[in-house]
């Protein structure tokens, strides 16, 4: 589910409605302001509004990392007309297409270490630095991803 303006008054029926439907796992994240998002922003909400919001969902989750790596270390997307990336907010930077093979566009991946990062609080190894698209988004892609930030206390 995906955080916007629109739709924060849904976030605590939706967590009601999905643990009493017994659904194992739910993955929250918030649009970066990029694409439509860039064309709609009465849908945009800034870190300090959208980062709690980010505690909503639950399970494994496809954000997923591995001890000392970032966001996504298990995770890489095939699009609708067969590129692969990183993730969906890399749609625009494929790492090949699927005719390829996935293992093909899969050895294209290079995993980011937590130590590669300029994050520099104790949260690290719970929050794997956040989203990496976002934090390029927001001036940095080894930066910081302020919405993870903010779930965390931070900034």
């Amino acid at each position: 589910t995906m955080v916007h303006a629109k739709n924060l008054d849904d976030f605590d029926k939706m967590d009601r409605m999905f643990r009493d439907m017994g659904v194992r796992d739910w993955t929250v994240d918030i649009p970066c302001s990029e694409g439509r998002l860039k064309d709609n922003p009465a849908f945009a909400i800034p870190p300090e509004e959208g980062g709690r919001f980010l505690e909503y969902g639950f399970g494994e989750g496809l954000h997923g990392g591995g001890t000392g790596h970032a966001c996504g270390l298990h995770l890489m997307s095939v699009m609708a007309d067969g590129s692969c990336a990183r993730c969906a907010f890399y749609a625009n930077r494929s790492v090949g297409h699927s005719s390829e093979g996935l293992a093909e566009c899969w050895s294209r991946i290079r995993p980011i270490k937590l130590e590669e990062l300029s994050c520099d609080c104790k949260h690290i190894d719970a929050c794997r630095g956040g989203c990496r698209y976002r934090a390029e988004t927001l001036g940095d892609p080894m930066g910081k991803d302020r919405y993870r930030c903010i779930l965390y206390g931070k900034e």
